[in-house]
């Protein structure tokens, strides 16, 4: 297969002036922490995400630490957070020295499920103290992580509700959905805090980086200062705490200045395509895409065809013959409880995110995906299903 020909499943769009910004940095000898595309990007950031403050660091897992710190989660400590996630939520919480609890997904979002969420802190927990205390290890249950999966929104509404109703902090990962907004506001704006990824296979990429945002103003301070190993400010290096050299360099905030321009561009390529792709694959026999809820307006950064429960056993099948056709697509992660380091886990009803797992796979959905190529995905999916047809 040519490389002209292959499709890839997600790749960066380096489109607008990031090597101008990036060449100025050379040129200003401002290649590391310090320079002024940090403070510019963590500013249109913000006012993209229309709020008043972000900070940048160096990925989307110092985010998600970061927020977890913020949230007073320590050794000993519990964490809710869904069983169907990439692993990154799972690692901060080790990192913290707190256990994951590991709820259910829900279809209609492919994200955390509302009911399991309530259903398992009302039949395991008490509160004490205002402390969600857990009554089968007797340790408290600090805070929720949900991933907005795939771009999709979580349901935010009585999530919100729940956490408050049970004193927990919410931090939204919104590492994946980017652009997307939940009854009008983007996500990662909604809970305590919100985490932003902009690895290379993201809407938006700096190569590395991330963003947290803080609801109170007092952790965006905070995040900064732990963010940049907690120096206090002065000529001499003095640090009043432990903190971590989390600090998005001014090379990757030029990136991201660049990027950021071309955001409204990504999300309308982001829709026409997913418009081309559910428009030829309505009598697609094997599955449909995922489709998109009322009550959000997703980014659209994966693609998600999900088989009928009858041909869930060919999923792996379709992949390596689209893959073979020189089509990348992927399944979606492995399930958090099926991991070694997980395994032994408390969990909430367990059965919707293996479900998911088994039926979905993620078409190519760059935002330099052409029709021609989309098209192209298509005729491949339906010469698979003649095949099987035979």
């Amino acid at each position: 297969m040519k490389k002209d020909n292959f499709i890839p499943l997600s790749i960066p769009n380096l489109c607008g002036k990031e090597q101008e910004y990036v060449n100025q940095c050379f040129e200003d000898n401002f290649v590391s922490s310090v320079g002024p595309f940090v403070d510019q990007f963590e500013k249109e950031f913000a006012s993209f995400l229309e709020i008043e403050n972000s900070t940048a660091v160096i990925n989307g897992t110092a985010a998600l630490h970061l927020s977890l710190i913020l949230s007073d989660v320590k050794e000993g400590d519990e964490v809710l957070a869904p069983n169907l996630t990439f692993i990154a939520p799972l690692n901060v919480i080790r990192y913290c020295g707190a256990t994951p609890i590991l709820l259910d997904s829900e279809w209609d979002t492919l994200s955390l499920c509302p009911e399991d969420l309530e259903n398992f802190l009302r039949e395991n927990t008490e509160i004490k103290n205002q402390s969600c205390i857990n009554k089968k290890t007797g340790k408290i249950i600090k805070a929720l992580i949900v991933v907005h999966v795939l771009g999709n929104s979580a349901k935010l509404g009585p999530i919100v509700n729940i956490c408050k109703k049970y004193h927990l902090k919410l931090i939204e990962d919104a590492s994946e959905s980017l652009g997307a907004k939940y009854e009008g506001k983007h996500l990662g704006t909604l809970g305590d805090f919100g985490c932003f990824s902009f690895n290379g296979n993201k809407i938006m990429t700096t190569g590395g980086g991330g963003v947290l945002v803080c609801k109170n103003q007092n952790d965006s301070t905070k995040a900064k200062h732990l963010s940049t190993t907690a120096k206090v400010n002065g000529l001499e290096f003095i640090h009043d705490e432990v903190g971590y050299n989390y600090r998005m360099v001014n090379i990757l905030a030029a990136i991201g200045c660049g990027q950021l321009e071309n955001m409204p561009q990504f999300l309308k390529t982001k829709r026409e395509n997913f418009k081309i792709y559910e428009e030829n694959l309505k009598e697609f026999n094997f599955g449909q895409l995922h489709s998109v809820k009322d009550f959000t307006q997703t980014n659209f950064w994966f693609y998600s065809l999900v088989l009928d429960s009858s041909n869930e056993e060919k999923r792996m099948q379709l992949i390596q013959y689209l893959n073979d056709a020189g089509i990348q697509v992927r399944p979606i992660w492995a399930l958090m409880e099926d991991l070694p380091m997980f395994k032994s886990c408390q969990t909430g009803n367990i059965t919707i995110s293996r479900e998911i797992y088994n039926r979905v796979i993620n078409l190519p959905c760059s935002t330099s995906l052409t029709s021609l190529q989309v098209e192209k995905v298509v005729k491949v999916l339906k010469n698979y299903e003649r095949l099987e047809a035979n």
